[in-house]
């Protein structure tokens, strides 16, 4: 089992540990039993709330049940949020979100932002040929380009290769985030010559979430 399995192990037992906790008879403290402690209502509410988040962020939120692999893939994305909220200092913060976008997964972020200090961190980026300056593309995202079109996950570098630069950015937050909201204004022939038509394209974290035709 590789270390990044491993991170899903520990976080489903971490989770589900916190809602568990019981005091030591020898603490000075007793257990009620007509409900959770302050504490632990805490917690679980907590808990829920980093869930629920989860959930929304990858589009699960009106999922009736989740099957193993969601579930994990939520409590991974429960975590990634937890570790985010923790970068303090601007140096690191720009050290991953300028990286964010271009790790595999969210197991890979959790594991990036797991190493104690950024010399760390770049020498395993380095060690996994991760790198922000994209000049080579998969097959995928290439015939994508080459035909004029975007897709789902699409980095800012490959739209822009495919549309060329948008005629109206507007950024959402720091820029060093990724949320940002891309706008073309084109002229597309039609069976009365030619019309004006508004393409707008939405991306989180440097990558295409979505996009819409005016």
């Amino acid at each position: 089992m590789n270390r990044l399995s491993l991170l899903i192990i520990i976080l489903s037992i971490g989770l589900s540990a916190c809602s568990l906790l019981n005091r030591s008879q020898s603490s000075g403290y007793t257990n009620s039993d007509t409900g959770p402690s302050t504490a632990q209502q805490f917690y679980i509410e907590r808990q829920t709330m980093s869930f629920q988040e989860a959930k929304r962020d990858l589009g699960l939120e009106a999922a009736p049940s989740l099957n193993e692999n969601q579930i994990q893939a939520v409590y991974a994305r429960a975590e990634l949020n937890r570790l985010e909220g923790t970068i303090r200092s601007s140096a690191e913060k720009k050290q991953y979100f300028s990286l964010k976008p271009y790790f595999h997964d969210d197991l890979e972020r959790i594991y990036f932002l797991r190493l104690p200090d950024r010399e760390t961190r770049a020498r395993w980026v380095q060690s996994k040929g991760i790198s922000t300056n994209e000049t080579n593309f998969d097959p995928v995202i290439t015939n994508l380009i080459d035909n004029n079109d975007i897709s789902r996950g699409m980095s800012r570098t490959a739209v822009r290769q495919s549309w060329g630069d948008p005629d109206f950015v507007e950024v959402a937050g720091d820029s060093m985030y990724g949320n940002e909201r891309w706008r073309y204004n084109k002229l597309v022939s039609n069976e009365d010559g030619y019309k004006s038509e508004t393409r707008t394209i939405y991306f989180e974290s440097g990558r295409v979430v979505g996009w819409e035709t005016n």
